[in-house]
């Protein structure tokens, strides 16, 4: 299931709050954090959308588990994202699960690069680079 994604919008400082990036990140805060995981999504998702339009991608059920997995562990963010660009308030308990979810999304973003990396080396960037 591939899903259009939004082009990065200015968002997640008001999210952040007291809160600091995980210490494997390389990251100095948590908003630069979660800018990042949200940027590195967008990327890969580009990457599946290419793959699929040139119908690169595998039809193995492990492929589309993860791709759903991601989905799935990055939703919170992706909504967060489109409530900011419409510019609607959120609630502060929304906020803390968006904050609670990112890493969930980081890690599942990462399998999902990984596979890609399996397919195109090419469109896959060296680890650590986003």
């Amino acid at each position: 299931m591939l899903l259009p994604r939004l082009k990065w919008v200015p968002l997640l400082a008001t999210l952040a709050g007291c809160a600091s990036a995980p210490a494997n990140s390389g990251m100095d805060s948590f908003a630069d954090y979660a800018e990042s995981v949200f940027r590195h999504q967008n990327a890969i998702i580009s990457r599946l959308m290419m793959l699929s339009d040139s119908d690169l991608l595998p039809d193995t059920d492990n492929f589309e588990d993860t791709e759903q997995a991601m989905h799935d562990a990055c939703h919170l963010l992706n909504e967060y994202a489109e409530r900011e660009a419409d510019g609607e308030s959120m609630g502060l308990r929304f906020k803390a699960k968006v904050q609670s979810s990112i890493e969930d999304c980081d890690a599942s973003v990462q399998k999902m690069e990984g596979l890609l990396s399996n397919i195109d080396p090419v469109l896959t960037p060296p680890h650590g680079q986003r």
